[in-house]
C-alpha cells in the first residue's frame, strides 16, 4: 500500500500566499473613480439640463465615467440611466433623492463595486 507524504510549507510560501491575498483584497476595495451626471434622452444624447425637471418623461439623468465639460448634442456611451422621479435609483447612484441636477454634476467615488444598467421607463 502506498503512503502519501506531507509536504511542509515553508515560511516564504506562506508569506507569498498572504501577500497575494492582501493584494486581492486591496484591489477589490479600491476607491472607485468619480462619475458625472448629464441630462439626456433615452438614447444618451445630452440635452439642456433644464429638461430633466420631471415634467417630460422623455429625458433622464445619466450617471457614468464621462468626464466633465460635455455639451448638448454629444452622445453618452455606457453608464446608468435614471428616471428623474425615481428617488431610490437616484440615491442608489449617489444623487439627492429629489431636485435638479446640473449637467456635469460630479458624484464622488467611493469604496466597493459600481453597477450599471437602467432604471425607469
Amino acid at each position: 500500500m502506498r503512503r502519501s507524504t506531507a509536504v511542509p510549507l515553508g515560511r516564504s510560501y506562506l508569506a507569498l500566499a498572504s501577500l497575494a491575498t492582501s493584494a486581492g483584497l486591496m484591489a477589490a476595495c479600491a476607491r472607485q473613480p468619480d462619475r458625472q451626471v448629464y441630462c439626456a434622452d433615452r438614447d444618451g444624447v445630452i440635452v439642456d439640463d433644464g429638461r430633466c425637471d420631471g415634467r417630460d418623461d422623455r429625458y433622464y439623468l445619466w450617471a457614468g465615467n464621462y468626464g466633465r465639460g460635455l455639451r448638448p448634442g454629444q452622445k453618452l456611451v455606457g453608464g446608468t440611466r435614471i428616471a428623474y422621479n425615481d428617488k431610490a435609483a437616484r440615491e442608489r447612484n449617489g444623487l439627492p433623492g429629489t431636485g435638479k441636477v446640473s449637467n456635469g454634476h460630479v458624484i464622488k467615488g467611493g469604496f466597493g463595486g459600481s453597477g450599471s444598467g437602467s432604471s425607469g421607463g
